[in-house]
């Protein structure tokens, strides 16, 4: 029989779970520090209890909210969440994710030359994909005369600049948040802020790539380390 796992092991395979549930959560009632750790979670659609068995992995026991529909439709999309993201990660690996929604099913990726959708079949049990081309950007039109200045160079006034193009945008794989930090471990009680909200929390625990702050409104949180900025 293997040795059994501390609690703070426990804490930190739980803090790695919750980091890769595909929905938004607040903590409802929080007894990390037992010895037997468990949390609950509420979702928009889902109460949540994590906890670990003997084995040291972690289980997962919900309840649907009222009028969220039923646990089998939900265990529905969780099948076609999970066959996606694996699909993905065998087959386009740090692609550009244009689009993600659990809800729906659907995983749109950029590509240099095309958009691919991933979307599941959950009869044949198996992922399809469909393939847009991209359109070419338009080359720049320059004036049939080209007028130059008294240098000999041609005018700025002359030539129809090309559409903006906007930068693409980049969403994080949520398992690349499981590797190991880089960054200098923070000291529980040490206030930091969220970027890309500006908020502030107080740190209660550091697991690496992921932080578990405390915020008087939502309880306890997780964060990814990349996202949070010591208050000095």
């Amino acid at each position: 029989m293997g040795k059994e796992l501390s609690g703070a092991a426990k804490r930190n395979r739980i803090a790695n779970y919750m980091a890769s549930l595909p929905e938004e959560f607040e903590v409802i009632e929080d007894n990390l520090i037992d010895s037997e750790p468990v949390i609950i979670l509420q979702t928009k659609s889902r109460v949540i209890t994590l906890y670990c068995d003997e084995r040291g992995e972690v289980v997962e026991d919900f309840e649907m909210v009222e009028g969220a529909g039923s646990k089998d439709e939900f265990l529905l999309k969780q099948e076609a969440y999970n066959a996606i993201k694996a699909y993905y990660n065998d087959y386009y690996t740090g692609a550009k994710i244009k689009k993600a929604s659990f809800e729906e099913g659907i995983l749109k990726i950029e590509l240099n030359d095309r958009s691919v959708t991933l979307t599941y079949d959950a009869k044949s049990k198996s992922v399809e994909e469909k393939d847009r081309a991209k359109r070419k950007p338009k080359e720049p039109i320059v004036t049939k005369k080209e007028k130059t200045d008294d240098s000999g160079q041609l005018s700025i006034f002359d030539i129809t600049p090309s559409p903006k193009k906007e930068p693409d945008i980049v969403i994080p794989d949520v398992d690349k948040l499981q590797e190991k930090s880089t960054y200098e471990k923070l000291v529980d009680g040490t206030i930091v802020t969220n970027i890309c909200n500006n908020k502030q929390y107080k740190v209660k625990h550091d697991n690496g790539n992921i932080i578990e702050v405390f915020d008087d409104t939502h309880g306890y949180l997780i964060m990814a380390r990349s996202d949070l900025k010591v208050v000095k």
